[in-house]
């Protein structure tokens, strides 16, 4: 298949492609949004900053372990090419692999974790030299061994030359903001290194027994808990050239908005007897505002309205990027409907649309203003 972006028509593609479709699970999806107005909105070059992959070694490595579902869903089938079917079925022109909860974190002991994180990396960076105009990657890590996630991280970016790094929002209970992860913040921040940030399970023992899948609330939670425990470290202010980006939305950030700014401005004076870590006698009161503000937040699974609008509030559309989560998402996106993404119609203007479906990432990216065209 060609990696030309952008010059199939999608009618015709999928008139020729139902049958890939088909087996790829890609026929049952959810219709368009109740909210939807005014004219059909298309584009043509969508980047998608929220794409997994499932490498070989990494399948190999879950059935080794015996895991063949998540969360009672079986894991799903993946490929470049299939990868490349749902782009097309969906006007995507650039997507960015990522390795999805648990990571490597399944794999017991840190070396066996390290080596799977090496050959992941390395396959998937396979698949970007194979089609460098339709893929990028971001690199999996051990974050149990801070040590060994250091290093792969500066393997990945300086030799492999991935497009940044794929953290879990914790890891053994141990979220980002915690200062045992400073030498990899260190890497990362020489580097000016974008970092999107995945939800994964909390311990059971930190979460209650409700009998609920994790990823209904305590995947949202998790990424929460992670921006608070950066901000309330003061990672944001010691490592300021990280680019974050937090994945569906940033989770239920832009619900304690007021709490944390109210708390930032009583760090200072009442941090100790708050019991709030050290870092965060720097905050002011505007400094939640003022981190919040400039992260990145990618809108997969959170097509409807309200969400949306929470955190067009806290950030703007400029700081929001597409994301599918394709696979494991692929019964959200119907093969007949043209619009992957039509809630984002019932908050936003074209021009708006246009900025999250393409041109911010686009603009985060300097290697994709040589791929995807500026233009609607």
């Amino acid at each position: 298949m060609s990696d030309d972006l952008c010059l199939t028509s999608r009618r015709a593609f999928l008139g020729a492609t139902a049958t890939a479709v088909a087996a790829a699970g890609l026929g049952e999806g959810v219709a368009t949004a109740a909210g939807t107005r005014g004219k059909p909105y298309r584009e043509r070059c969508r980047v998608d900053v929220h794409g997994h992959s499932l490498v070989p070694a990494y399948r190999a490595a879950l059935a080794a372990a015996g895991i063949t579902a998540f969360h009672r869903i079986p894991i799903p089938d993946w490929s470049a090419q299939l990868a490349l079917t749902f782009m097309r079925q969906h006007d995507i022109g650039f997507q960015f692999l990522s390795v999805s909860d648990p990571g490597v974190s399944f794999v017991a002991d840190d070396a066996s974790a390290n080596a799977l994180a090496r050959q992941v990396n390395l396959e998937v960076a396979a698949v970007v030299k194979a089609h460098p105009r339709k893929f990028g990657a971001f690199a999996v890590v051990n974050l149990r061994d801070v040590a060994g996630a250091t290093a792969e991280a500066t393997h990945c970016l300086d030799t492999l030359k991935l497009d940044g790094v794929g953290l879990l929002s914790s890891s053994d209970g141990r979220y980002l903001g915690d200062p045992a992860n400073a030498p990899l913040l260190d890497a990362l921040n020489a580097r000016g290194a974008w970092v999107m940030v995945h939800p994964t399970q909390p311990l059971a023992d930190d979460k209650p027994d409700y009998s609920m899948p994790d990823f209904v609330a305590e995947y949202p939670f998790e990424t929460t808990r992670t921006i608070i425990s950066l901000m309330f470290n003061g990672a944001f202010t010691r490592w300021p050239k990280i680019r974050w980006h937090f994945a569906h939305g940033g989770g239920c950030i832009p619900m304690v908005r007021s709490r944390l700014t109210v708390l930032a401005a009583n760090a200072k004076p009442f941090g100790a007897a708050l019991g709030l870590p050290g870092g965060s006698s720097t905050l002011t009161e505007r400094s939640p505002d003022r981190i919040l503000g400039r992260l990145h937040y990618d809108v997969a699974l959170i097509a409807d309205p309200p969400e949306l609008k929470a955190v067009e509030a806290l950030a703007g559309p400029g700081r929001m990027l597409f994301g599918s989560d394709w696979p494991f998402a692929a019964r959200t996106f119907d093969a007949a409907i043209e619009d992957p993404a039509p809630a984002l119609s019932a908050v936003f203007s074209a021009a708006d649309r246009h900025r999250i479906d393409r041109r911010n990432a686009r603009e985060a990216f300097p290697r994709l203003a040589r791929i995807v065209p500026a233009g609607a």
